[in-house]
């Protein structure tokens, strides 16, 4: 590969990163450290109720997935994702999809991937009407024109600084330590339970929402393991008066936290993907790449006092419901959970979130594609109860996507008698 070329590859490869539409209301790091913050408290014992005889090999891979199931929601906007993915998973029956990953899960690995979802369930519902929707005009006014909370909608760029900002100051503080994370405990997904889970709520395969499945958890896992640590790393150098003005005493040494590479390759082969190359080319280069377009949320300004009280706030909120939900799961007395917008914390109800909207008509559209033929009957009802209630502020404003949602509608109301 020229050198040229190779850098090329490696700019749009981490701009494909930072330019991903969202990354849920907390930042990769957050979203483990919730994991980490529960585990022996309530999921490791909740696992151990279901499966008496998981052994220390079991519990350490149950672990790992519920890493997985926490990052899982937010992978379709991940390099090689599918955007249409973590919509719905964000904005369209979102209760209901966590719920049948619970009731669904036969191992002890699928049980620690649905109890992964379930924590990010919990994290985008209260972490962003808590967190980041109020963190967010107080570190960046300018996006915030006098509002007091700012949605992912209103401003996608504030809100990821925002949770890169955060992910960076508690690193400095050493509240996510190398041996809670990567170097141990590893990463993986429930693939099945995810494809079988999948089609029941949505009534659409995954494998034809993705281009490429495979590739695309392939890509997520060298997010995990290389460029969201070294995202950190480039920070501290970036901003280390800053990082060290609210956090005195922090140095490089505090951003070290990447996954062991033995440990990787032991889980991972290198055939399914090895960016090492990229990665150290990155970390000689990012000094060089401007903080604009893509590479704007590396321009992020370090948490001040208020607003990280706010953020340990939210995040000591999640853990509390987390907690709740999983000692009802315990007892055997677990409600199914309610469908809520991720994005703003509120019950999932047309016009109340243009992003929800767009991904209903988008899901109907598909459906419409197959005839209805795939559309299993809580969807139905779901889909009729949501259409039913929604009038014309349903409807998009360019002619052509109102054709194809009045058609898909046409057909479904009458397919449904």
């Amino acid at each position: 590969m020229r050198p040229r070329r190779g850098l090329w590859a490696l700019v749009l490869f981490v701009a494909g990163i930072l330019a991903s539409p969202r990354a849920g209301a907390y930042s990769v790091l957050t979203h483990e450290a919730i994991v980490d913050a529960v585990w022996e408290s309530s999921l490791r014992p909740l696992l151990l109720r279901r499966f008496p005889g998981a052994t220390a090999e079991d519990l350490k891979a149950a672990h790992a997935a519920a890493y997985g199931g926490a990052l899982m929601p937010d992978m379709g906007y991940f390099p090689g994702g599918a955007p249409f993915f973590t919509n719905l998973v964000h904005y369209v029956r979102s209760g209901d999809f966590v719920s049948a990953l619970l009731r669904e899960a036969k191992t002890s690995l699928e049980l620690g991937f649905a109890l992964g979802a379930l924590s990010h369930y919990h994290a985008d519902r209260w972490g962003h009407p808590l967190g980041t929707n109020r963190c967010a005009p107080i570190l960046y006014p300018k996006s915030a024109k006098g509002a007091g909370a700012l949605t992912y909608e209103e401003a996608p760029l504030a809100h990821k600084r925002v949770e890169f900002g955060f992910d960076v100051l508690q690193t400095a503080r050493g509240n996510y330590a190398p041996e809670a994370y990567h170097d141990f405990i590893g990463f993986q997904f429930a693939d099945s339970l995810l494809a079988r889970v999948f089609v029941q709520t949505y009534g659409l395969r995954i494998q034809d929402v993705f281009g490429n499945y495979g590739r695309a958890i392939s890509l997520l896992r060298i997010c995990v393991r290389d460029f969201f640590p070294l995202l950190a790393k480039s920070a501290w150098h970036n901003r280390r008066a800053e990082i060290n003005k609210a956090q005195p005493g922090a140095t490089a040494r505090s951003f070290r936290y990447r996954m062991r590479q033995k440990q990787y390759n032991k889980r991972f082969p290198r055939s399914e993907d090895h960016p090492r190359f990229f990665t150290r080319l990155f970390a000689n280069v990012r000094f060089l790449l401007p903080k604009v377009g893509p590479l704007r949320p590396l321009k992020f300004k370090v948490p001040d006092r208020e607003t990280e009280k706010i953020f340990i706030a939210s995040f000591d909120t999640v853990t509390l419901h987390l907690r709740a939900y999983t000692q009802l799961l315990h007892e055997g007395k677990a409600p199914s959970l309610p469908n809520y917008d991720y994005d703003t914390g509120q019950r999932t109800e047309p016009g109340e979130y243009k992003l929800t909207d767009q991904t209903y008509r988008c899901l109907l559209v598909n459906l419409h594609k197959e005839d209805f033929r795939t559309v299993p009957p809580a969807l139905r009802s779901n889909l009729a109860a949501f259409f039913g209630r929604g009038g014309q502020a349903m409807y998009p404003e360019k002619e052509k996507d109102r054709v194809k949602l009045t058609t898909a509608l046409k057909d479904f109301k009458t397919e449904a008698r």
